[in-house]
This record gives structure tokens, C-alpha cells and sequence, in this order.
């Protein structure tokens, strides 16, 4: 069930949550992986072709 709040402005706001990593657009700076408090994200190594490894 997802939560909706009211900002002080009366606005509604649903929070949004990481539910996958866009390979595309994935920079590695590994920003979303620090701040997970969850632990349900995981670090998986890169080789020389570019196969995810793990």
C-alpha cells in the first residue's frame, strides 16, 4: 500500500522508492547503495566486457 502525504503548501506528495537500477542511466557513483537503509541492495563487480558479475 503506498502512503500519500500533505506538504505544508496542501499539495499531495507519495513518496518514491528505488525498486530497480537503470543500467543506462547508472552513473556508479554508488550514492543509492550508501543511503539504502534497507540492506536490499547489493554491489555486483563489472568485467572488461561489460557482463555483471555475481
Amino acid at each position: 500500500m503506498m502512503r500519500t502525504f500533505t506538504t505544508r503548501d496542501g499539495s499531495i506528495w507519495m513518496p518514491s522508492y528505488l525498486t530497480s537500477i537503470d543500467s543506462k542511466t547508472c552513473i556508479g557513483c554508488c550514492r543509492c547503495f550508501k543511503v539504502c537503509s534497507r540492506d536490499v541492495m547489493h554491489l555486483h563487480g563489472v568485467d572488461d566486457a561489460g557482463e555483471i558479475l555475481g
